[in-house]
């Protein structure tokens, strides 16, 4: 008999809904945005929205003393400095040079990078011939979007595609070191410790880069958001990074990780609509099938991984 404490199905589908949509369109949002500083205004994000789920998990009592000690403030500094500084902060200055859909795409490439930090940290057993194809479709993927153009109008930047590897390399390795022990007992105060101090790493980050590149405060200062801009920073903060967020955590809970991991699938989808309804993004043929050996590749992995977890291979027998 299923437990009454079981979540409805309603609950489960509007969680779905809120991971499949809220993120597949952030990637458009991040792009307006970011046009007045890309690590300023995604550090006043995470700050904002770290203070708000804090403030809240500490309303509901879900906060212990024992959260906050020095060790617990390293384990989230090291988990926001992948998640936030690397993983979003990477996707706001690639939509500097490439469509949002493009980028959203290029973030589906993120659990090829999970199997070799898996590997690597957690020492897991060896990848499968399956895994090595999922990985190959990915790369030619990636091969297809930035090579396979021949008409100008439809190339891709290659500092796009190179910022892409990092921010998804980025956003698996504090994927993967959220995982390792230290941080706060609950998941949401983990959460919100984890954007804060990703939030305080890119507003340290925007100093270098503003006296690089110029393209920080100064932009903050010579092109200050209007009130549309607020209202989308604010889409970032309520939707994005609190419902979006919590949404998936809660997911993680209730559902088989594999299920809630097919937001890699939609997302892109979801991105590449937004982008060429509301921008007019081109999506040519080249990004139809670099799509599909992208996203292929993954589903291929997905399935390796669930095989794995469902149908182990039984113990050799003693001779």
């Amino acid at each position: 008999m299923q437990p009454t404490h079981a979540p409805s199905r309603l609950r489960i589908s509007i969680a779905f809904a809120a991971v499949y949509l809220i993120w597949g369109s952030t990637y458009l949002v991040i792009k307006l945005v970011s046009v007045h500083g890309a690590f300023v205004m995604a550090g006043l994000r995470f700050l904002l929205a770290g203070a708000i789920l804090l403030a809240f998990a500490h309303w509901r009592g879900w906060t212990r003393e024992g959260d906050f000690t020095r060790r617990s403030w390293l384990h989230s500094l090291c988990v926001g400095t992948g998640l936030m500084l690397l993983g979003n902060g990477g996707v706001a200055i690639a939509t500097n040079s490439l469509d949002s859909g493009i980028v959203a795409l290029m973030t589906a490439i993120t659990p090829l990078w999970l199997v070799g930090l898996d590997a690597f940290m957690h020492r897991v057993d060896k990848v499968s011939r399956v895994v090595w194809v999922g990985i190959a479709l990915g790369i030619a993927g990636i091969a297809v979007l930035r090579f396979g153009a021949v008409q100008a109008a439809s190339a891709v930047s290659t500092t796009g595609i190179v910022l892409m590897f990092i921010a998804c390399f980025g956003w698996a390795f504090g994927s993967v070191w959220s995982k390792r022990p230290g941080g706060a007992h609950s998941p949401i105060v983990a959460t919100a410790m984890q954007m804060l101090a990703g939030g305080v790493v890119l507003m340290l980050a925007s100093v270098p880069k503003e006296i690089m590149c110029h393209d920080e405060w100064t932009r903050l200062r010579d092109s200050p958001p209007d009130f549309t801009t607020i209202l989308l920073s604010l889409y970032l903060v309520v939707f994005g990074s609190l419902f979006g967020f919590t949404a998936y955590i809660w997911l993680l809970r209730h559902q088989p990780a594999a299920r809630v991991a097919t937001y890699a699938y939609v997302n892109p989808v979801v991105a590449l609509g937004l982008g060429a309804l509301l921008l007019h993004e081109v999506i040519s043929l080249q990004t139809v099938l670099a799509c599909a050996l992208m996203l292929g590749g993954v589903a291929l992995i997905q399935l390796a991984k669930a095989r794995k977890n469902f149908f182990p291979r039984a113990p050799a027998t003693a001779e």
